[in-house]
Formats: structure tokens, C-alpha cells, sequence
């Protein structure tokens, strides 16, 4: 095999972009390519003439001697060295050569390109609190903003269909028929077609702009200044019937080898995942917080956080754009899980900014993900990040803990250490930032009242005054999704992870329509609510009701027979044959046909006859 066809391109993709950006360690960069080369090409009589022309720029390390690779043992310092490479990406493009670095090796020898990658992230750091080595904050090396271009006329539902697309409106739909099927559905009904399910997901959106106290309100025909329109897009009956057979996953589909706690959700949460990442790229900073969903039911991961507005639900890890509140990627906590050698907050991170590696980008974070070895492993992938620290972490300075460390209002040290800067300064109380992009001499300034009613501005290090400025992304985002939630109660917990989901999508769609065209928006759209209200009027655009509204106060036929059904919503009402016999307390899910008023099964005779007046 010409070894020029297998190294092109795995010099052309990653290997050049990562010599080019180790500015620092040129000579260590190239000794450790010309190993991996040098092995891979020891028992054949080829040459690779490209690699050392383009090595020859950067390095004035002899190529040549490429033979003399047996006296040469790579250290993990010099694997260190690799800081900008995505180690997947360089092991997917190894993947052709390493057999044969494994065929020339000693027999039993490790290979050490295949070994786990020591990046010293539990080292004792050496800290100093003076002669500080000045840093730069790395340019972002993403294009932030919309991917996908509209006309300036664009409506909302052009929006909205970049995150629900066809493909997904016509995954809602077969999931939604199939699991009706298998419930033995009550008569009347019938399958469900993308435009119901466009319209029933419209008025949705309407029940959380609208706020009544009961779902079954929406339909009302009395007191005209109660009444909506919800009755002219579709009847009652057959709404609660959706909503009672909306399903996202196949149930056929789950193993019980390995079982899922989310596998009710698990299509819609890799769909919109990939979604939200592809259709906008932040614009530098994000945030990484957890959000909570409002669920008061039994559920074995739901969560009890006193700290947030919604104590008890499920939580959500996310990570958001930090001036527009923009979901980028979210994950479900589901609880415990397995491969988390570095502990939970490490994992969820690095998950969360797995797109980003590479790229520059900041993100902030408060004490909870905060670490030494997380910030570690964070500029490694070529990720700058910065939050509030928890002062019983390892590997903080001793001496500039709360507690060792006596400051005045305002007052502030700082220490670095390595790619690390540390600092606490003291407000209401101690505050402690760990950062790993900030320099140790540089300042900002925030708000502070400092027993004054007017505010005033008050120094501080860099990387505190860009926590505060950047550390709201989620809390926006939460924020405007909080104003419209359908939040009408539900048994069923993943129906409330549905809604946050799909308010999440609408929000990320106003995101992108306000970045694509900012003027047209600002004009038509001046507000969320406002771009909700249209988004819901275009999703029922072309939908009407089957039949009209029934009309009231008209005696109930009596001269056929009553039969019983079940109730569409599948709740359990007082049977009215039993509340005149002053029985309480006896429920029935059956109603009759023509009363459409509860009643048991050993009651039904009663009720015919009482209502034929025998």
C-alpha cells in the first residue's frame, strides 16, 4: 500500500490545523509525528516527502532521521502537547496506519498513541500571587448565528420548522396512531393527520398564553366574555383524545436488557438536540445551569431543589447562549449513571460542550461544576471556561481560602497557577472565581450599593466582572419560557418534559428570527408573546372544526336507548345516579351516550328509567 494515499488524509484534516496552532511546542510536536510515522512506515521502503516539506516550516527538527525511531520513547509530556486536537478525530484518521504500528512494535510492548492520555488533571498546581505570566483571552474561532437564512418576510412557522420539521411532525403522528391502536381506542375515533396534530399543538401554545383553570374551559359557549375560538379549530372531545394518545416513542422498541428511564422521550430528545445545535451557533459566551421542570408525582429521578423557583420536577441540565437565553444543548438528569470517574458536574460539562471542542468558546458556570481538574480538562479541548468555586474544592491555595484570609469590603487577591487563575474577593461575603483564560492582572468593574442607595462601580478582577455579565443565559431562558408554559396536570411526567421542549423550541425560533432579521422583528415581533400568538395562529391556519359547537339549553333526548362509553379524558367522575341516593364518594369512568353524564355500569338501568320518566 502507498503510504502517500494513507497519510494524506490524515495530514490534510487534522494534523495540519494542530501544527499549526502549537506555536508553543513545534520540535515536541514534530518528534512525536515523526514516531507514530516512523513506526507505521519501519517495514516498508516508502517515504513521506509531504510530511517532512510541511514539517520543515515550523521546526528545524531533522525528518530525515526518521529510521532512528527505536531509540525514541514518547513521555507524556510529549503527548501533552497535543492540547488542540480532538483525540477522536486524530485516532479516526490513525486508524489505517496503527495496525501496522502495532505489527512493528516488540511483542507485549504498549502502544503508547492508543494509551489513555495522562493530562495531569489531579496534580497539586503550584499557585503564586505575583510575577504573573500576562495572558490573552484565544479568539473565538466560530461563526456565531443563524446557519439557515430566511427571507425578511418570513413568518413564524417558517422558523419553527427548522427545529419540527416534516420528518418530525410525521414521527408525532405514526407514534400518536400506533399507540392509539394499541389502547383499544373509544368509537369515534380516528387516525391522527399532521394537520390535526399541527393544530392541536397550535392550540396548545394557546393554553399557555391563555391561562384558565380547567383545560375543558377553553370550550365554553356561555358568558360571552369567557368564550374562545378553540371550539371552531376542534371539538373538545377529540382534543382530549389526542392528548390522551400523544406519544413520541415506540413502546414496542425498549429492551428490557438495558432499560431506559427516558426512553419515552428519546427520540424527541436526540431530534431536537442535534436541532438545536445545527440551526444557530453561539455568539462566544454561554452558560451551563441546570433548569428544573414542574412535576409533583411519583417518579424515581424527580428532584427537591429549595434554591429555585420550581422546588420539586425534573432537572435539566443546560447550556445556553448567554445574552439571548438560546438552548444550545440540554441533557435529562435521569440519575445515577456509570463511567463518571471524575464525578457528575465533570461529565455533564464536558458532554454539553462536546460540539464546541476546539473552538475558543467561553462558558461560565457556578460552584456546583466548578473544579481545578474540570477547568484542566476544559483548556485542553480548547474550551475557556469560569465560575464561582466552592472554597472545599482540592487544589485551591491554602492560604486564599475564606477561611485563612482576612479581606476588607471590596478588597480581593488574586493567585495563578499554570493555564489557572484563582481569586477571591470579598462582597456581602467571600466570593471564589477559578478561571482558566483570564489574566491575573486584569480588572473590570461592577454595580455595587455598598451601603449607598445609588449604585456604584467597584474594581474587581476580570474574570468576576464577566461571570456576572454572562452568568444568565439559562435563567433567561427559563424566564421566557416560564411566562407561556402549558401547565395543566398530567400523571404523566414526560408530558411536562413535552411542553418545557416544545416552549423551547418556539423560544429558539424567535432567537434565530430576531438574529436573521432583526428589523423586521423588532417591528411585527416586539415581544415573545407576540411571535407565540402568530406561531399558534399559522399552526391552525388551515384546520376547522369537523362539526358545530353543540347548541345548549336544549332537553336532552329521552325516547331511545342509553348505552354507556368511556370518558374521553379517562378521568373518574361522581356517578349521578349515586349522588341522588345521597351515596358520595362513588366514582365511575363510564358515561352515558346521550346524557353525557357519569354513571356505573349497575346503575345504567336506573338512569334509563328515570330519565323515561317509568
Amino acid at each position: 500500500m502507498d503510504s502517500g494515499i494513507v497519510l494524506a488524509p490524515l495530514w490534510n484534516r487534522s494534523l495540519c490545523d494542530c501544527f499549526l496552532t502549537s506555536k508553543h511546542h513545534p520540535q515536541r510536536f514534530v518528534r512525536f509525528l515523526t514516531y507514530i510515522f516512523g513506526v507505521a512506515m519501519a517495514s516498508t521502503d516508502c517515504t513521506c516527502t509531504g510530511f517532512a516539506d510541511a514539517s520543515s516550516e515550523g521546526s528545524d527538527f531533522d525528518v530525515a532521521e526518521i529510521s532512528d525511531f527505536d531509540d525514541f520513547s514518547v513521555t507524556n509530556d510529549d503527548l501533552r502537547i497535543i492540547d488542540y486536537i480532538d483525540r477522536e478525530l486524530l485516532m479516526q484518521d490513525l486508524a489505517p496506519v496503527m495496525n501496522r504500528v502495532d505489527d512493528a512494535l516488540p511483542q507485549g510492548a504498549p502502544n503508547p498513541v492508543n494509551q489513555p492520555l495522562d493530562l495531569g488533571l489531579n496534580v497539586e498546581p503550584q499557585w503564586t500571587r505575583e510575577n504573573f505570566i500576562p495572558r490573552q483571552v484565544p479568539e473565538y474561532r466560530l461563526t456565531g448565528g443563524a446557519t439557515i437564512q430566511h427571507p425578511e418576510d418570513a413568518q413564524p412557522i417558517q422558523y419553527f420548522s427548522l427545529f419540527w420539521g416534516d420528518e418530525w411532525w410525521n414521527h408525532l403522528v405514526t407514534e400518536t396512531n400506533r399507540y392509539a391502536a394499541s389502547q383499544n381506542p373509544p368509537p369515534g375515533w380516528t387516525t391522527v393527520t399532521v394537520l390535526e396534530m399541527k393544530g392541536f399543538i397550535g392550540l396548545l401554545l394557546g393554553t399557555g398564553i391563555m391561562k384558565m383553570p380547567c383545560l375543558s374551559n377553553y370550550w365554553r359557549q356561555k358568558k360571552r366574555l369567557f368564550k374562545t375560538e378553540f371550539g371552531a379549530i376542534m371539538t373538545r372531545d377529540r382534543f382530549l383524545m389526542i392528548w390522551r394518545f400523544l406519544h413520541v416513542a415506540n413502546n414496542g422498541n425498549a429492551d428490557p436488557a438495558t432499560p431506559d428511564r427516558l426512553a419515552k422521550l428519546r427520540p424527541m430528545l436526540t431530534y431536537l438536540n442535534e436541532k438545536f445545535r445545527t440551526v444557530y451557533i453561539p455568539y462566544g459566551d454561554v452558560t451551563i445551569d441546570e433548569s428544573m421542570v414542574k412535576f409533583k408525582g411519583r417518579l424515581g429521578f424527580r428532584q427537591y431543589m429549595p434554591a429555585k423557583p420550581i422546588k420539586w420536577g425534573i432537572k435539566v441540565w443546560c447550556l445556553a447562549e448567554s445574552s439571548t437565553g438560546y438552548m444550545n444543548s440540554f441533557q435529562i438528569y435521569s440519575g445515577k449513571e456509570a463511567g463518571q470517574e471524575q464525578g457528575l458536574a465533570h461529565r455533564v460539562v464536558k458532554d454539553l460542550l462536546v460540539p464546541y471542542h476546539h473552538s475558543n468558546i467561553r462558558v461560565v458556570m457556578d460552584n456546583f461544576y466548578t473544579s481545578v481538574p474540570l477547568l484542566r480538562d476544559l483548556h485542553h479541548s480548547g474550551i475557556c471556561a469560569a465560575g464561582t468555586v466552592r472554597a472545599n474544592r482540592k487544589f485551591l491555595p491554602k492560604d486564599l481560602l475564606p477561611k485563612t484570609v482576612r479581606l476588607e469590603k471590596h478588597q480581593f487577591h488574586v493567585a495563578q497557577a499554570e493555564q489557572l487563575m484563582y481569586t477571591i474577593w470579598m462582597d456581602t461575603k467571600a466570593v471564589c472565581v477559578l478561571s482558566n483564560y483570564h489574566c491575573p492582572t486584569q480588572t473590570g468593574t461592577v454595580n455595587r450599593r455598598a451601603g449607598r442607595q445609588v449604585q456604584q462601580q467597584v474594581d474587581v478582577p476580570a474574570a468576576l466582572a464577566d461571570y456576572q455579565v454572562n452568568m444568565k443565559g439559562v435563567d433567561l431562558c427559563d424566564q421566557m419560557l416560564g411566562y407561556y408554559m402549558p401547565s395543566h396536570r398530567s400523571r404523566k411526567w414526560w408530558r411536562r418534559v413535552f411542553n418545557y421542549l416544545l416552549m423551547a423550541s418556539a423560544h429558539n425560533a424567535y432567537v434565530v428570527a430576531k438574529d436573521t432579521n432583526a428589523e423586521f422583528a423588532a417591528k411585527h415581533w416586539p415581544g415573545f408573546q407576540d411571535f407565540l400568538e402568530d406561531l399558534a395562529e399559522d399552526l391552525v391556519a388551515n384546520l376547522t372544526t369537523t362539526r358545530a359547537p353543540p347548541i345548549l339549553h336544549v332537553a336532552r333526548p329521552c325516547h331511545y336507548l342509553h348505552t354507556l362509553r368511556c370518558r374521553p379524558d379517562g378521568l373518574y367522575k361522581v356517578c349521578v345516579e349515586c349522588k341522588l341516593k345521597g351515596l358520595k364518594g362513588r366514582t365511575s369512568k363510564m358515561m352515558c351516550k346521550i346524557c353525557n353524564v357519569p354513571v356505573h355500569q349497575r346503575c345504567l338501568q336506573e338512569h334509563q328509567a328515570r330519565m323515561l320518566g317509568q
